[in-house]
């Protein structure tokens, strides 16, 4: 089939018949299609489609992540934000009770660092970690002791006192 031209050698485009009107009640789905409109849809969907789906080369070299430290950077290559270490407030908590004078340098150090951490001085942030645990470490072994101490006090008193005195509370002459 050749298509019509006008003097000049350029195609031209045949004339458009006018579309048939179906009633609006029908379902789109349901409304017959012209048999050419069909093929020129069937012709562009083969050509489509039809078309080989591109294989990667075998020959591509194949790219691997660099290992990262283990921190600051090592899970923010994957987009998570980076955990802080421990950072011992557990200990600062625990001084804090015991023994307060040896708890509170213990939790100004572990308050300290997660900020550290987050500015990106994993080292010192570590170093704070530590002091914190020595710390609360220092509070909870000197709190303690005090306290073994006092229990200790108050028995002797009550031994003393009953050496000294005796029964004699209890004793009827």
């Amino acid at each position: 089939m050749t298509e019509p031209s006008d003097p000049t050698g350029v195609p031209q485009q045949p004339a458009e018949q006018p579309a048939v009107q179906q009633p609006a009640d029908q379902p789109i789905a349901q409304q017959p299609v012209e048999p050419q409109v069909q093929q020129q849809f069937d012709q562009q969907a083969q050509q489509q489609f039809a078309q080989p789906v591109q294989q990667p080369m075998a020959q591509q070299p194949v790219h691997h992540p660099v290992p990262m430290a283990p921190y600051p950077s090592y899970s923010a290559q994957f987009g998570v934000a980076p955990v802080p270490m421990n950072n011992n407030l557990g200990w600062a908590i625990a001084g804090i009770l015991v023994c307060w004078p040896f708890g509170i340098p213990s939790l100004i150090k572990a308050l300290q660092v997660n900020s550290l951490w987050y500015q990106g001085l994993p080292d010192q942030a570590q170093l704070s970690a530590n002091e914190a645990k020595k710390w609360g470490k220092v509070a909870v072994i000197v709190g303690a002791s005090l306290l073994g101490l006092y229990i200790l006090a108050i028995v002797a008193y009550f031994v003393i006192m009953i050496a000294l005195f005796g029964f004699a509370a209890t004793q009827v002459d």
